[in-house]
């Protein structure tokens, strides 16, 4: 007689062009692929908005980093984010992007997607555009595109980015969010009892999952 899987439900907070978001949700899914015969894994995404201001056009990346970070604080950071995406073999290109874009839209699509049961092909679909293609997310034609790719349906997704559907509701998660503690992302809750901040290791993922 088989063994019934226990359940777990991840909370997960983060934004779609934050890298260590990217790294942190590829090394939990990996930890929950390899429990998966014992644990019945379900996350929601939550959005967060790493730079609410960031303005709908976006801004260039370079500029924006090279105004906040000191040469070497990036060159530590991206040797850190390179190391940490070889090590669970995911695809990264750190500066393919040259645009930061306004992650409100993309967080919208990633909301309708989830209503269709696609909000990881989705998740998926956005961050490989942003950290290994450079695309700029925060386009529409990019964000129907991948759409498309995902299975829904281009033209009613093309008219709902161009009206305001949901935006207001992306900025009131993101609100949300910080009224419940989350100051940084990202930010993986397990069971609603056990929170793991940062992007932490398949290891560290696989032992929450247990505890869990």
């Amino acid at each position: 007689m088989s063994r019934e899987r226990a359940r777990v439900a991840i909370d997960f907070f983060a934004d779609l062009t934050c890298p260590w978001c990217y790294i942190g949700w590829e090394t939990l899914k990996r930890a929950a692929a390899a429990r998966r015969d014992a644990i019945a894994v379900s996350v929601s995404w939550r959005s967060f908005l790493l730079s609410a201001d960031t303005p709908a056009e976006g801004v260039d990346r370079r500029g924006y980093l090279a105004q906040r970070f000191a040469p070497e604080q990036l060159r530590a950071a991206h040797a850190a984010l390179e190391e940490a995406a070889r090590e669970i073999g995911a695809p990264l290109n750190i500066d393919a992007a040259t645009r930061i874009p306004n992650t409100v839209d993309a967080h919208r699509l990633v909301h309708w997607a989830a209503q269709d049961g696609q909000a990881e092909t989705m998740i998926d679909a956005l961050y490989a555009a942003y950290f290994v293609a450079g695309e700029d997310i925060g386009a529409g034609s990019v964000l129907v595109a991948k759409a498309a790719e995902a299975g829904l349906d281009p033209l009613d997704i093309a008219a709902r980015l161009a009206s305001d559907l949901d935006r207001q509701l992306i900025v009131d998660f993101h609100a949300a969010a910080e009224r419940f503690g989350v100051q940084g992302v990202p930010v993986a809750i397990f069971n609603k009892r056990l929170p793991v901040m940062g992007a932490q290791s398949e290891t560290t993922y696989g032992k929450a999952l247990d505890a869990a």
